[in-house]
C-alpha cells in the first residue's frame, strides 16, 4: 500500500513539475514574442544585417536580430505579428515572423522597390517599375495587379484601407484604386512635380505639396472637389495632419511654417524656422507640432500661439515615429548608435538609448502615431 501511495505522490509530483516547467517555459516564450506593436520598436542598421530590438515602453535596448539581407525599406504589421523587408538588390521580400522568429522570402518577378502594409495587415503593397502588386505576405499568394502607372509613384493606404492612392510624382496625377472591386477613379491635385500623399486619418482630406508651384493643394474626399490652395513662399514639404485630423501642417524651404485647421481651412498661426523642415510629426494627444530642420528640432503648440521650445540637435535625425500613446517620439540618427528619443509630454528629451548599430537607419514599429501619413 506505501509503494502504491509513494508511487502515485511521485507520479503527482513528477507531472506538477512538469506543468510548472511548462508554465515557465511558456512565460519566457511570452517575454520574449515581439508582437505587440504598440511596444516594441525595429532599427535596421544601413550597412550590416543586425536588427535592435527596443523596448519602447520600458526604454531598453532588449535584442539584436539577424536579417537575411542588409533592408533598404522595413514595415511592420502588428495583426499579423510579421516584419517585412525589402533589399533593393534582389527579386526577393523578406519575411521575418515576430512570433516563432522563422525567416522566409518570397520570390518576385522584378525587383520590388517599395513596400506598405494594407490596413489589417494581412496585404501587402509592392512597387515595382510602372506596376504594383498586391499579396499576402503569410501565404505567399498575389491578390492583384495595377499596370500602366507611371515611375517613380509613391502610395497610401487610407485608415480603413478600402482605398489605395497611388501619385505619380511628375505630374500630380493620383490613383484611387478600390481594393475589394478593383474600380479606379483619377483625381488631379496638383500639375507638375509633387511630394508624397497625406492623407487625414478621417479619409475626408487629401493633400501634397506642389513643388513647381510653391503650393499646398488639398482635396476634399467627401465632396470630390478641392478644398483649398495655400501659397507658400519655397518649396514646401510634404504637408502633414494630426491623428485626430483636426490640424494641417505645412513647411516651406526657407523655414515658413503654417498650422491649419483641417475643418475651416483657416491658418491659425504662422511662423518662420531656422533651417529646411526634415520631417514633421504631432503628438501629446494631438495638441503639439514639431518640426525637424537638421540641426534642430522645434516644439510648438497646434491649439493656441506661443513661444515655441526649440532643441538643438548634435545629429540629423534619419527615421521618426510617435508611439501610439502620442506622448514619445523616437528616432535614428546619422552616424550614431544611440536612439534619440523626445518626451512631447513634457517637452524635453530623454536619455539616448544604445542600439549597437553604427550606422542605425529604418525605424519600425507596427502602431504608431502616425496612421496615413
Amino acid at each position: 500500500m506505501k509503494k502504491i501511495l509513494f508511487g502515485v505522490l511521485l507520479t503527482v509530483a513528477s507531472l506538477s513539475a512538469a506543468s510548472l516547467s511548462a508554465q515557465a517555459q511558456q512565460s519566457i516564450d511570452t517575454a520574449t514574442r515581439y508582437d505587440d506593436g504598440a511596444r516594441w520598436a525595429f532599427i535596421s542598421d544601413e550597412k550590416t544585417t543586425a536588427l535592435a530590438v527596443v523596448d519602447t515602453f520600458n526604454f531598453k535596448h532588449v535584442d539584436t536580430l539577424t536579417l537575411q539581407a542588409v533592408p533598404t525599406e522595413i514595415t511592420v504589421s502588428d495583426v499579423q505579428d510579421i516584419l517585412v523587408y525589402i533589399d533593393g538588390k534582389k527579386n526577393l521580400i523578406y519575411t521575418y515572423d515576430l512570433v516563432t522568429k522563422k525567416h522566409d522570402q518570397i520570390p518576385t518577378d522584378l525587383l520590388p522597390e517599395n513596400i506598405l502594409f494594407h490596413a489589417d495587415g494581412a496585404q501587402l503593397a509592392v512597387t515595382y517599375p510602372n506596376k504594383i502588386e498586391i499579396i499576402k505576405p503569410l501565404e505567399k499568394t498575389k491578390v492583384a495587379t495595377i499596370e500602366g502607372l507611371r515611375s517613380p509613384f509613391t502610395l497610401n493606404f487610407d485608415n480603413g484601407g478600402y482605398n489605395l492612392f497611388i501619385t505619380e510624382m511628375e505630374t500630380g496625377s493620383t490613383l484611387i484604386y478600390r481594393n475589394h472591386d478593383g474600380r479606379k477613379e483619377n483625381i488631379a491635385l496638383a500639375k507638375g512635380k509633387v511630394s508624397e500623399l497625406t492623407l487625414s486619418p478621417d479619409m475626408r482630406l487629401a493633400m501634397l505639396a506642389d513643388r513647381k508651384n510653391k503650393s499646398i493643394s488639398v482635396w476634399d474626399l467627401s465632396i470630390d472637389a478641392p478644398f483649398k490652395t495655400y501659397e507658400m513662399q519655397a518649396e514646401p514639404w510634404r504637408p502633414y495632419v494630426s491623428s485626430d485630423s483636426e490640424y494641417m501642417i505645412f513647411a516651406a524651404q526657407n523655414g515658413q511654417t503654417m498650422v491649419v485647421n483641417a475643418w475651416s481651412g483657416d491658418v491659425v498661426d504662422e511662423f518662420k524656422l531656422n533651417g529646411q523642415p526634415s520631417a514633421i510629426r504631432t503628438g501629446w494627444l494631438e495638441t503639439i507640432g514639431i518640426v525637424e530642420t537638421g540641426n534642430e528640432i522645434s516644439i510648438f503648440s497646434l491649439e493656441q500661439k506661443e513661444d515655441r521650445v526649440t532643441l538643438p540637435l548634435k545629429h540629423k535625425l534619419q527615421e521618426i515615429v510617435v508611439v501610439s500613446d502620442s506622448k514619445t517620439l523616437f528616432a535614428t540618427q546619422k552616424d550614431n548608435s544611440e536612439l534619440f528619443v523626445y518626451d512631447i509630454r513634457e517637452k524635453q528629451a530623454r536619455p539616448m538609448i544604445d542600439v549597437g548599430l553604427k550606422n542605425p537607419r529604418h525605424l519600425g514599429m507596427g502602431i504608431t502615431n502616425t496612421v496615413c501619413h
